[in-house]
């Protein structure tokens, strides 16, 4: 029985009292604050948005005409006087064809335009794709001149990190 004794009195001479827990008032943490991020001007936007030319596509084609290319290395260009701007492409097809085959033809025509500018020298993290197919039409004719000028590849302008800084419209 005093073996029991001293095992208890020894485990309850183990067992320590917790610390007590400062009562004073803690002050709030300091937030830490980001560098704000350099506004892109708007001129510099307006020029992207005056500047960049929408790219044409034969029918069924993602084929780059020169015509097209010559302006996506302007396009290029004014990418390259901006370094803090990226585009978002939008491939474009016009209404014949299933929705999906028209998906799949804007994502390749998106892509060649991305692949073209790349080649061009604009880096691929500033070019994102994305494919309308026939849902955003430019023209809501059913004839070859509503058509040619759906099967297109617009721009959106966006900052390199993703925000939205203008739409390149009416072009």
């Amino acid at each position: 029985m005093s073996r029991i004794v001293l095992v208890f009195l020894a485990l309850s001479a183990c067992h320590k009292k917790p610390p007590e827990v400062a009562t004073q008032p803690v002050s709030q943490p300091v937030e830490a604050t980001k560098p704000a991020a350099t506004e892109v001007p708007a001129e510099v936007v307006q020029q992207m948005a005056d500047h960049f030319a929408k790219v044409h596509f034969d029918f069924d084609s993602s084929t780059l005409s020169s015509g097209s290319m010559d302006a996506l290395a302007a396009n290029a260009k004014i990418m390259q006087k901006h370094p803090r701007l990226a585009v978002e492409v939008q491939g474009h097809a016009d209404e014949r064809g299933t929705v999906d085959y028209n998906l799949a033809l804007g994502d390749r025509r998106a892509q060649a335009v991305r692949t073209y500018l790349m080649e061009m020298g604009v880096s691929a993290d500033r070019v994102r794709i994305v494919s309308y197919g026939e849902e955003r039409p430019e023209s809501n004719g059913h004839d070859e001149t509503a058509w040619s000028a759906n099967r297109r590849c617009e721009f959106r302008i966006l900052t390199r990190e993703g925000n939205v800084t203008g739409t390149v419209a009416g072009m």
